[in-house]
């Protein structure tokens, strides 16, 4: 195209390049640093809906989950679990991005009546640039493949929202209100996505100082974040 162009924008000391009327925006070590393992189990896009129209693309390297009552929960993540237990033992994470997915129902097809505005998924993504932390929340729809308890299941991600939570102070966030869309496959690993939930829940609440979490109320559909 003629009109191509690159723009330089930071997100913290993190590069991302913008090109063409459609931007793109890809992170420039995100995550990256300390796997053992090239193989994606998935990828999504997070389109940044404000006045500049960026696309965070994340390649996801290791992924549970495990199924519970009254959902099937999802954790997917850009490093292996041991750079969260090196972080516990004094060498700080600087980048990654970890994504909780909550299938709170699963569509059955020819059963399920869908609109445009169905919602079967409740997320929590949490992006690490320089050290400094991001949790963003929101919901989307995921048409699964495979059984809950099955060996494996893939959720394809369309439809979703995020929205910031809460940041570090030198987090410069440059993507909310965002767009969420990706597929994404993991394995049935109950004790390994409870060790995800149990680390990261405690990585959140050391970064920004306090317990967090997100619920929805029937009140107000949109994602709330509670402290205590």
């Amino acid at each position: 195209m003629n009109n191509r162009r690159t723009v330089s924008y930071t997100l913290t000391t993190c590069s991302f390049a913008v090109r063409t009327a459609v931007a793109s925006l890809f992170a420039m070590g995100l995550g990256m640093g300390g796997c053992s393992s090239t193989e994606s189990v998935g990828s999504v896009d997070v389109i940044a809906l404000g006045a500049k129209p960026l696309l965070f693309e994340t390649d996801f390297l290791t992924s549970a989950y495990v199924v519970k009552d009254s959902e099937d929960s999802f954790w997917f993540s850009t490093v292996p679990f041991d750079a969260l237990l090196a972080h516990e033992q004094g060498t700080p994470l600087k980048n990654a991005v970890f994504l909780h997915a909550q299938l709170v129902w699963t569509p059955k097809p020819g059963l399920t009546p869908l609109d445009s505005t169905a919602t079967n998924l409740v997320t929590r993504l949490i992006v690490v640039s320089d050290g400094e932390v991001a949790l963003y929340g929101g919901a989307a729809f995921a048409r699964p493949s495979g059984e809950p308890g099955t060996e494996s299941m893939e959720l394809e991600i369309a439809g979703g929202t995020l929205t910031m939570l809460a940041k570090t102070k030198g987090f410069n966030d440059l993507i909310s209100p965002a767009g969420l869309s990706g597929t994404l496959s993991a394995p049935y690993a109950p004790e390994n996505a409870n060790r995800w939930r149990r680390s990261l829940s405690q990585f959140v609440t050391n970064a920004l100082g306090e317990s967090m979490w997100v619920f929805e109320t029937k009140a107000s559909p949109r994602m709330t974040l509670v402290s205590r």
